[in-house]
């Protein structure tokens, strides 16, 4: 195995540049349920003429699109005992074992943008902002399930550098957050993004983008009608808002992306607790938000409308039925949530996540491989 190789190299180049805030961790579970929801359910309520016409479109422009394959991963998966075997595409070999990479898999990138507003194209081509929530939302039609992976935004990782024109300059090692700020915040900035992730990820195809302003959370939660969750441990945000371990709440306007996004830097072990409000709330939205639509079949059409303003994404219409269609049905639980081991260390002004290579490596085969049978051969 080369991972290894990996998690040495990251912690040899060090990081010398800002990061923004330290000590925040990436994975947000809550903005990830508003934003897969709101991408992947807009267009049930498109109920015209033109609507299977439409989801065949898109089937059609994702089945093109899967026909890549992880080929970083079979790289990484060979050794001095495995070099003479023969495998097929999309195959390797892992302690002993085949595996058989799922080629129906849709794999998609979700970022949360540390800005405000409407997305707007940014002039200067090194402030396109910083991704502070970064995810990839996998849809598994063979198994009829979702999975969301988690990646901390100060993961250490080789990322694309350019000057303030946009030229080229190299790579480095840096938090792989800053990436989606070389570019324009836009288009320019997801597509740098989806490489820099794929390449993390050991080169998974990445079918797919969306990015939003974090404030959105409000406006999609309110949407549906407000989500109830039961607090799972003592909070005190601030003077006028607390909350105690066991206490049901309906959370409505700021209540929701305070719910799901705060976390007191001050205590240890604090972004577990964030964890667990997150993926309660996934859970306790996405149930909300179906039975929403059952009162009111318009209502995927209203959110795509009103999230809009707030989100790039390169799904088109078509392919956003045909997700709809798919994703509606399938399963998605608390433990289909991952979010990638490691170790947090302090640079020299902010933390550094380095990821556990093994284990990152493990959870791909979880999550996007099948064990295979054995039937190969060897070259003599």
């Amino acid at each position: 195995m080369q991972t290894e190789d990996r998690g040495k190299k990251h912690r040899k180049k060090r990081r010398r540049r800002r990061t923004g805030k330290g000590g925040r961790i990436l994975f947000r579970a809550g903005i990830a349920a508003l934003i897969l929801a709101g991408v992947l359910i807009l267009a049930a309520g498109t109920l015209t003429a033109g609507y299977f016409w439409m989801e065949a479109r898109g089937r059609a422009s994702f089945e093109e699109k899967q026909e890549a394959l992880p080929l970083e991963m079979e790289e990484a998966a060979v050794s001095e005992n495995d070099a003479g075997t023969v495998l097929g595409d999309g195959m390797l070999r892992y302690n002993g074992k085949i595996y058989s990479y799922k080629k129906n898999c849709l794999t998609f990138l979700c970022m949360g943008i540390d800005k405000k507003g409407e997305m707007e194209a940014s002039e200067d081509l090194l402030k396109g902002g910083q991704a502070d929530a970064v995810f990839l939302a996998v849809l598994d039609p063979d198994e009829k399930k979702i999975s969301v992976i988690g990646i901390n935004r100060d993961t250490m990782t080789d990322i694309s550098v350019y000057d303030e024109n946009g030229l080229y300059i190299g790579t480095q090692t840096a938090q792989i957050a800053l990436q989606h700020g070389y570019g324009d915040g836009m288009e320019i900035s997801c597509e740098r993004m989806m490489e820099a992730v794929s390449h993390l990820f050991y080169g998974i195809p990445i079918h797919g983008y969306c990015s939003l302003n974090m404030e959105v959370i409000t406006l999609i939660n309110d949407a549906v009608g407000g989500v109830t969750v039961t607090v799972p441990e003592d909070l005190e945000v601030r003077g006028t808002l607390k909350w105690e371990k066991g206490q049901q709440v309906h959370l409505t306007g700021e209540d929701a992306y305070t719910f799901v996004q705060y976390r007191d830097t001050r205590l240890a072990q604090s972004a577990e607790g964030r964890l667990a409000r997150q993926k309660q709330y996934l859970q306790a939205f996405i149930t909300q938000a179906r039975a929403a639509m059952r009162e009111d079949m318009t209502l995927p059409l209203t959110l795509y409308e009103m999230v809009s303003p707030y989100m790039v994404t390169d799904i088109s219409a078509e392919e956003a039925v045909y997700l709809a269609t798919q994703a509606l049905s399938y399963r998605f639980d608390a433990g289909d949530i991952h979010t990638l081991e490691g170790e947090v260390v302090m640079g020299e002004k902010f933390e550094e996540f380095y990821q556990d290579d093994t284990a990152l490596y493990e959870l791909i085969l979880q999550v996007f491989y099948e064990e295979s049978e054995d039937k190969t051969g060897t070259d003599q």
